[in-house]
């Protein structure tokens, strides 16, 4: 995919909001009306997810996705439903698009059913009512006060769509946990942050740490790895080192264990809400051996030190323990691959140019699969014995994990 328009459009920081319904509900009216622009296929199939930058306003960009139509049996079979679900699946915002002259309630209490069992915020949109008798518009504006009644082929139906994403995706950032969480840092705190040498990490996740650490009140020192020790010996006094968990076996011989110690990995794990699953997720590890499956997965914006810590790092580590003969597999971008219950193991990246929402869904397709998952923070930290240290300091009313 070419790097560019492309990269804004799929920036894991905007949020996510999915169209999905029936075929000839004018969900893709819908999508171009929204984006304003030639839309970007994530595949060669006609079936695959269709992405776009829609513009909020004052809640920022948000990446747009339009799916294929449930209801096309015949084309799509079982698995590409089961696809188009995960996709809904990892949404900050799913907008059900039902076209208003084939209102199907048995669909729409289903679909309701399993929107609320995943946990999945939606907004209901009746299309085409301007085929509709205003009756029937004013029996579902009763039954549904929530919803929104639009025609692509009026005036001002898009604007009001707009207008109610924007507020919603503002209620979800005002609600969504901060990366450095409450009672990690005190206001005068300093704080260590440990940056990749000559720029080899992804410097806007550096920047993000760094600025939620500022707006905690922490005094913050950025460095490269290299001048660790050099700094750890000229600063009076230090509350707090953050590291790249792949720099564990430097880091653990350097700062001192009386020094709180964590990563930007497990930090991002804490986020998502999933922490407590990658740390289970780390004791398949030593159950490994030369007949298991390992998939390591990403959805992150590659960098050199991503491929280094997924291609070389963790799979030479593993192997080391469990055998030369380990199959250990790769997959990238917005999905998971079929028939996840066939590893052992699933490796996550750190999430940190997703959603949350994303990774929650990931990490839900992985329980539901009865396979563990963890991330590369917490089997990196894992494998150098740091993983107790480091998770007690982010939830310090939990006894210690167990290396």
């Amino acid at each position: 995919m070419k790097q560019n328009k492309n990269s804004a459009v799929l920036d894991g920081n905007n949020r996510h909001i999915v169209l999905f319904g029936k075929t000839g509900s004018g969900k893709t009216s819908i999508f171009h009306q929204l984006t304003g622009e030639v839309s970007i296929s994530t595949g060669t199939s006609k079936y695959n997810p269709v992405v776009g930058l829609c513009k909020l306003g004052r809640a920022g960009n948000a990446t747009l996705i339009d799916t294929a139509g449930l209801n096309d049996t015949s084309e799509l079979g079982d698995e590409q439903v089961r696809r188009t679900l995960n996709i809904i699946r990892r949404a900050d915002i799913a907008i059900y698009v039902i076209n208003m002259q084939e209102f199907d309630r048995e669909a729409y209490t289903r679909d309701h059913e399993w929107l609320e069992r995943n946990m999945i915020p939606y907004l209901l949109v009746f299309n085409h009512c301007d085929e509709a008798y205003a009756g029937t518009i004013a029996e579902l504006k009763t039954e549904f006060p929530d919803a929104i009644f639009i025609s692509t082929q009026t005036p001002g139906s898009i604007s009001l769509l707009r207008a109610r994403l924007s507020q919603m995706v503002r209620a979800i950032n005002v609600k969504e946990a901060p990366l450095i969480p409450e009672g990690l840092v005190k206001p005068g705190d300093y704080v260590l942050l440990l940056m990749a040498p000559s720029g080899g990490g992804p410097i806007r996740n550096e920047h993000q740490m760094l600025t939620q650490l500022i707006h905690r009140g922490a005094r913050v020192v950025a460095v490269e790895e290299n001048h660790l020790e050099a700094t750890l010996k000229e600063m009076p006094r230090i509350d707090l080192v953050i590291a790249y968990a792949r720099s564990f076996g430097m880091v653990r011989d350097i700062v001192p264990e009386s020094i709180p110690l964590t990563s930007y990995s497990l930090l991002y794990g804490l986020q998502s809400g999933e922490l407590d699953t990658f740390i289970e997720g780390t004791q398949a590890i030593a159950a490994l051996n030369k007949d298991s499956r390992v998939l390591i997965a990403e959805g992150c914006m590659h960098s050199s030190m991503h491929r280094d810590i997924g291609r070389v790092k963790i799979p030479r580590a593993l192997r080391r323990l469990a055998g030369e003969e380990l199959r250990i597999d790769y997959s990238f971008g917005l999905d998971l691959p079929d028939e996840i219950e066939k590893y052992d193991l699933v490796i996550h990246c750190s999430g940190c140019s997703m959603t949350q929402r994303a990774v929650q869904a990931r990490v839900a397709i992985c329980r539901e699969a009865g396979v563990p998952i963890a991330n590369f923070g917490t089997v990196l930290a894992a494998l150098s014995g740091m993983l107790g240290r480091c998770a007690a300091v982010l939830e310090p009313e939990k006894e210690s994990v167990e290396e």
